[in-house]
């Protein structure tokens, strides 16, 4: 019979055949999200009623305010509440009902929010415009100009040319530091605007006078490249990124 050190041994050579969980990952709007609509599920805020505003609910489960204004919109993306202006957050379905309360599949593989993609690009773009002014083209500018006109026809900020015009704008720019890599990083970073629950950001928090600041500050950012002047248009691009992430942070979707 072997001896219980030879056993061991034995099966501390053997490759183990338990396979654990892979953790997953969840951003904490996501995890409140889904706490809410838990507790919707189990009555405590029944169909009809009114959630907690947006800092009471901060306060109780001890995260920011920014946190639970994401959590929020995600779940009116979803189709468990409706926040209604000067009102509130209403519940409208349980998860069962709604379509996938509080889960967004747009945001996979990466379960980014609005607010970290605009931090990212304040971050990243001002070293963008600072590297077009100094390498790029003649062809570059008129894509710049270009994706100016087609946002300054579009009738909203709704449109989708003013949308597909933004997007060009400050993916030219990249395209013009000389960098491929930037280019790509931008244009990755901008296809999560196209998701419901930046949209959705943009809808609530950004003030209606946004698109003619967005076209002032554009051409800021175009003169400054314009004129090979990199400091100037790094500069330029940070307040012009900056102006929307202050509204996402300090906008509120009830009191």
């Amino acid at each position: 019979m072997p001896s219980i050190a030879k056993t061991r041994a034995a099966a501390a050579g053997r490759p183990s055949e338990v396979r654990l969980p892979q953790i997953e990952s969840v951003r904490l709007y996501r995890q409140i999200a889904n706490l809410l609509s838990t507790r919707i599920d189990q009555g405590l805020f029944p169909i009809g009623s009114f959630l907690p505003a947006e800092r009471e609910l901060a306060e109780q489960l001890g995260v920011s305010r920014t946190s639970v204004r994401e959590a929020l919109i995600a779940l009116e993306v979803g189709g468990q509440v409706s926040i209604r202006a000067g009102q509130g957050v209403q519940v409208l379905h349980s998860s069962a009902q709604a379509d996938g309360a509080g889960q967004d599949s747009d945001t996979v593989p990466a379960d980014i929010g609005p607010i970290q993609i605009m931090e990212a690009r304040s971050l990243v773009e001002p070293k963008t415009a600072g590297l077009a002014a100094v390498n790029h083209t003649a062809a570059n500018l008129k894509g710049m100009r270009r994706a100016m006109a087609l946002q300054a026809e579009a009738a909203s900020a709704k449109a989708p040319q003013y949308r597909e015009g933004d997007r060009n704008f400050h993916v030219e720019i990249a395209r013009a530091s000389g960098n491929p890599a930037f280019e790509v990083l931008v244009s990755t970073l901008w296809e999560y605007r196209t998701k419901p629950l930046f949209r959705k950001f943009e809808e609530m928090l950004v003030g209606p006078d946004r698109p003619k600041k967005t076209a002032a500050e554009h051409r800021d950012i175009l003169d400054a490249i314009a004129a090979r002047d990199g400091s100037a248009a790094a500069k330029a691009m940070k307040r012009h990124l900056d102006a929307v992430l202050r509204a996402f942070i300090k906008g509120t979707v009830n009191d």
